[in-house]
């Protein structure tokens, strides 16, 4: 029904000389709800009425000039309604569809998913054979006496607009999409090519005999388009460089400067790369790996990666010889390359939500890598080019703060809060315990950490943390004023390296050698009782079977819900027992001895103080679970939610939510 009133409503605009804007108006009236007017076939249905008569309706084709300007309509949609056309002899008709084509022929684009852009391609080897068609048709007229003069004038009109459509490299690349989407289109371009070529051999040796071969040669060069291009190709991008980036970024961020930057320069002697060239690899990598980065840590460890990984290994690359330039003119070169990927560029900008270009560009300067006047002129380019999208702009959100700029920041805390580390807290621990607090809050520690990571200083942050640890372990009996924060301090830097361990892998933690039977704490308890992928954990290894004594105890403690005197506690000793605790617990409840209740006043006694305990016990019901059939597994997994759920109402220790 809708394409019938269409065709009323363009019938009733041409009965009452609508102008073209008067009728755009009126029909997105007569068609509300935001209609598709490709979905409606509104260029086809307007072409139909246009080309009734033998010359072209003025007005009509107005309409649909107007809808093209005003992009009512998609070029592909106009193609595919030209190529439908088929009455060359009506030669006022051919005029008029040849001057819509000159309308964007040379600017071919489209909006919105990949099928769109496939569709355009369609269309276009869809107009080029009507064009070939066209030009076929007018070179047999040519033959006739009597129609040379008119066929001639019709034939050149024809091979300007395929001489303009094939000389540009682009529409002949969207051919070529084309012809690999759908091999049959092409064979009937070959086929139009033939008719073509028999139709014009009778022609001597005129302008348009040489207009002819130029378009028949353009149009079969479009095959070997790739593989034409395939040798510059080899000479611009090395995907050698691009993957030991990403590999490195992925799987490598805590790893030492050194090894890539020597891998980096191997593979640059072997492929002869030339330095901007390389220095431009190593960006697109990152930039690329910074996109297709999983949202969250994954993200962090990216933007640390790329901003402040990256321009350390410059700077190691720069003592290396280069040859007769000055490597900051390699890099700025690089930059300017850079420059001319603008889709990589805006698609970078609207995953960070900033101008990443300016950001790695400040850092680069900062680290000698690029001067203060190249640094001031490849920002005001950038600039410039940001100015032409303002989607980018649009989809920034002021809210929401850019990650890169977090980084940059959160490297310089890193090295302050590791001298606050090193500083003597035995006598005022609350000032270690403020700067603590502050670190879990938002997404602080991954950020901390990320930062951490990629400037090799995670391995003494976490060494920082088991000294921390092993302080609040070895410290005299504390009084009941100093109890809680020596409690939270335990907690938090056993939560934090748990954290560290998970992020970026145990190894990070591990001394390198500690005398035996001085192990840390928490070393000991991650390397027999930490959960890790492709680890096995045996519930009944003797690291979940502490002293028996203390055990009754902590069962004692738990199952009377009377309050944990901090005072009297040692956290470690609690979280070495509470396996063996669980597990007593565990089979009181499976024996009717405990009620849901009792395990829930216990639950929430075991997470209520230190998240630790919880994280430990935790632990150890994961290694027990797997060890269980299908249908006896309900009262551990239930244990397992209630100590994952935390807490709600008032909590004894700050920090409760972080932790």
């Amino acid at each position: 029904m809708k394409v019938v009133n269409l065709k009323q409503a363009i019938l009733q605009a041409w009965k009452e000389r609508w102008s073209d804007y008067q009728w755009a108006i009126n029909m997105k009236k007569f068609f509300p709800r935001g209609a598709t007017w490709d979905i409606l076939n509104l260029a086809e249905a307007l072409l139909e009425q246009a080309m009734i008569g033998p010359s072209p309706n003025p007005l009509i084709l107005s309409y649909l000039k107007y809808a093209i300007s005003s992009q009512m309509v998609s070029y592909s949609t106009v193609l595919t309604a030209i190529s439908k056309f088929d009455d060359f002899s009506r030669d006022l008709c051919v005029q008029s569809l040849l001057e819509i084509l000159d309308m964007f022929c040379d600017r071919l684009s489209c909006h919105g998913k990949a099928e769109e852009c496939i569709g355009l391609c369609r269309a276009l080897i869809s107009a080029l054979t009507w064009l070939l068609r066209c030009a076929t048709f007018y070179g047999e007229k040519l033959k006739e006496p009597l129609e040379q003069v008119a066929a001639e004038s019709q034939l050149k009109m024809c091979l300007e607009r395929l001489e303009k459509m094939l000389s540009s490299t682009k529409n002949r690349a969207l051919i070529h999409i084309a012809k690999l989407e759908e091999a049959s289109s092409w064979s009937v371009v070959e086929q139009s090519l033939v008719k073509l070529g028999e139709s014009l051999s009778s022609l001597s040796s005129s302008p348009l005999r040489s207009q002819a071969e130029n378009c028949i040669s353009l149009t079969k060069s479009i095959p070997s388009m790739l593989s034409v291009h395939s040798e510059q190709l080899n000479k611009t991008g090395f995907p050698t460089v691009h993957a030991l980036v990403l590999l490195e970024g992925t799987m490598n961020l805590t790893g030492e400067t050194q090894p890539l930057v020597e891998q980096l320069m191997m593979v640059k002697r072997m492929q002869r790369i030339p330095t901007p060239l390389f220095v431009l690899e190593i960006w697109k990598a990152c930039f690329v790996g910074l996109i297709e980065s999983p949202e969250g840590t994954e993200e962090l460890k990216w933007t640390a990666f790329t901003f402040l990984k990256i321009p350390q290994v410059l700077v190691k690359l720069k003592k290396y010889p280069q040859g007769d330039k000055d490597f900051t003119e390699d890099v700025n070169c690089a930059f300017e390359f850079l420059l001319k990927l603008t889709p990589l560029l805006d698609k970078v900008d609207q995953r960070c939500n900033c101008n990443c270009m300016y950001q790695l560009l400040q850092e680069c300067n900062k680290q000698g890598l690029l001067s203060e006047t190249n640094m001031n002129n490849l920002t005001a380019k950038r600039d410039a080019d940001r100015e032409h999208a303002p989607h980018l702009k649009s989809a920034e959100n002021a809210n929401i703060q850019p990650n890169p700029g977090l980084i940059l920041r959160a490297e310089p805390t890193v090295t302050n809060i590791l001298k606050t580390m090193d500083a003597d807290h035995s006598k005022s621990p609350e000032g270690l315990l403020g700067v603590l607090g502050h670190m879990l809050s938002g997404k602080s520690l991954d950020l901390l950490l990320a930062a951490a990571a990629a400037t090799g200083k995670l391995k003494s942050f976490a060494r920082k943390f088991i000294k921390l640890e092993v302080s609040q372990l070895s410290a005299s009996p504390s009084s009941a004023k100093s109890a809680p924060v020596r409690a939270l301090l335990f907690d938090i830097s056993f939560l934090m390296l748990c954290h560290v361990a998970q992020t970026y892998g145990s190894e990070v933690i591990l001394s390198e050698s500690s005398p035996p039977g001085e192990v840390p704490f928490f070393e000991t308890w991650m390397l027999t009782c930490m959960p890790e992928e492709g680890k096995i954990l045996n519930p009944d290894h003797p690291c979940f079977r502490p002293d028996s004594t203390k055990v009754e105890s902590l069962v004692a403690l738990l199952n009377n819900s009377s309050e944990m005197k901090l005072v009297q506690m040692k956290w470690h000793e609690a979280c070495l027992s509470i396996s063996a605790a669980i597990l007593e617990i565990l089979n009181a409840w499976e024996n009717g001895v405990l009620t849901f209740e009792s395990i829930q006043k216990i639950t929430d006694s075991i997470k209520g103080k230190v998240c630790s305990m919880a994280v430990c016990a935790v632990a150890w019901l994961v290694a027990h679970v797997r060890m269980l059939g299908l249908d006896e597994r309900e009262k551990s997994l239930q244990m397992i939610q209630q100590l994952a759920t935390p807490l709600h109402g008032e909590s004894t220790l700050q920090f409760y939510n972080e932790r």
